[in-house]
């Protein structure tokens, strides 16, 4: 089991105890708005989620909890993309449970798992991205050091409409 603290958090892989609190985020629709695609719909849903959480068969997945309660607080983790001779290039994303959010829990443990995957774990680069009208999603990217990379017009389907999509990326000899 991988755990690594912060601060203020636990950021720790996945246990089937988790499945509660991981539906709860999993399912709101406040929180997976923007993630509409990945939302679960019912306990079976995020059942299979966690089981993949779990497995952490292309990827490293963890929740994040307070340090001093153990509350089960939000998700993040990122999915290998490519492995090359240098290292692997992955994919981040991070979810947060409204009782949570606009107190800079993201950021730290997003921040926590950067340091993880360039150090611990042979990654050379980091991508991520959200909707352009994400705002709170794209704090948290700018506060931990990603850069904006591009910008995709009508680049994804989201409620009913194609929305601008932003990207952005840190390299390993960006971080350390």
């Amino acid at each position: 089991m991988i755990i690594l603290e912060t601060e203020r958090l636990v950021v720790r892989n996945y246990r089937e105890s988790d499945l509660e609190p991981m539906h709860r985020l999993w399912s709101d629709p406040d929180v997976m708005y923007f993630l509409d695609d990945i939302m679960s719909h019912g306990l079976e849903d995020t059942k299979n989620n966690l089981k993949y959480a779990m497995s952490n068969s292309d990827g490293h997945y963890f929740c994040f909890c307070d340090k001093e309660t153990g509350e089960f607080m939000g998700s993040v983790g990122y999915t290998i993309t490519h492995n090359t001779p240098l290292g692997k290039i992955v994919h981040l994303g991070y979810l947060l449970l409204p009782e949570y959010q606009g107190r800079g829990f993201t950021p730290e443990a997003v921040q926590a798992v950067i340091k993880f995957a360039f150090e611990q774990d042979n990654c050379i680069r980091i991508t991520t991205g959200c909707h352009k009208d994400n705002d709170a999603s794209r704090k948290v990217m700018e506060k931990v050091g990603f850069r904006k990379e591009g910008e995709g017009i009508n680049a994804t389907y989201h409620d009913g409409v194609m929305k601008d999509r932003l990207e952005y990326a840190i390299n390993r000899d960006e971080f350390l």
